[in-house]
Formats: C-alpha cells, sequence, structure tokens
C-alpha cells in the first residue's frame, strides 16, 4: 500500500463521521430532538439497557447532564428507567417499543447503508477493514484514557 493511499484513510473516516452527525442533525431537526437524544437512542437501541452512568460514558456526558438527558427521553416516551436486575440500587435506561420503532425506521437506513456498502466488499477484505476499524476504535479509545489523566481545566470543571 501505497504511503498517500494509507494517509486518506483518516480524512475518509472524519468524513464518515461528519456525515453521520449531520445525518442526525437533520433526523433531530425534522423530528424535533436533539442529536444528543439520537444518540442515546443509538446507543440504547444497539446496546439494549444501560445504566445512566454507562450511557454517559459512551456519551461522554457528565451525570447532571446524563439525567437532564434521560428526563428528556422519558418526556420524548423513548426511554424508561428500570431497577437494575442484579444491583436493586442502579437503574437501568431502556428503550420503550415506540422508540425501538423509532430507531429501526430513522436510524436504521444508516446502518443500512453502511452495510449496503460493506457488502460490495469480498468477505476476506471486510473482515481486514473490521479488523482495521476497531484497531483504530481501540487506539482512539486509549487516548481518551490517556485524556482523562490529565483533568479537566479548572475553567472547564467550573463551568
Amino acid at each position: 500500500m501505497t504511503k498517500a493511499r494509507s494517509i486518506a484513510i483518516q480524512p475518509e473516516l472524519r468524513r464518515l463521521v461528519l456525515e453521520r452527525q449531520r445525518f442526525l442533525a437533520h433526523l433531530g431537526r425534522r423530528l424535533g430532538v436533539t442529536r444528543t437524544e439520537f444518540e442515546a437512542l443509538d446507543e440504547l437501541s444497539e446496546r439494549g439497557g444501560l445504566t445512566p452512568g454507562e450511557l454517559g460514558e459512551r456519551l461522554s456526558l457528565t451525570s447532571g447532564s446524563i439525567t437532564a438527558l434521560v428526563d428528556r427521553l422519558e418526556r420524548l416516551g423513548w426511554a424508561a428507567r428500570e431497577r437494575h436486575p442484579q444491583d436493586r440500587r442502579k437503574v437501568v435506561v431502556r428503550l420503550s417499543v415506540d422508540a425501538e420503532a423509532t430507531a429501526d425506521r430513522e436510524i436504521g437506513p444508516l446502518a443500512d447503508a453502511i452495510n449496503h456498502t460493506a457488502a460490495r466488499f469480498p468477505a476476506r477484505e471486510r473482515l481486514v477493514i473490521e479488523q482495521f476499524l476497531a484497531n483504530a476504535a481501540d487506539a482512539v479509545a486509549q487516548l481518551v484514557v490517556n485524556e482523562r489523566a490529565l483533568g479537566d481545566s479548572p475553567d472547564v470543571a467550573a463551568g
């Protein structure tokens, strides 16, 4: 693989992420919800029930922000808090049946577009792409861990 070709991966990944964000922003405007609410819908749809802490971790939200988000999801009829099955001190946020249908209807085309694109590659190439994306995600997750270790700026933490 040439150096110029390998360097093209990062801009294309960036473009994919930006196009996904644009798609969710347009859906949100059409349906009257925020992109963060759609991100939560997508995460809960993909992972099933999550504790508010887990959802906040996935979306990089503070505990106060995640509480407000879950409140909004409940008002939308998209989610409900339920007792955690193993730890009664915790709650789990789960999607409603209506929210699952909304996720399938509204976010499903995004997954379908990616799946149709992937299907155009031979199985061996798809495996390489999957491995690359998994390894890249792990490397970026480690950057998040390293960044957290540095802490927040006093100005940001106070705000």
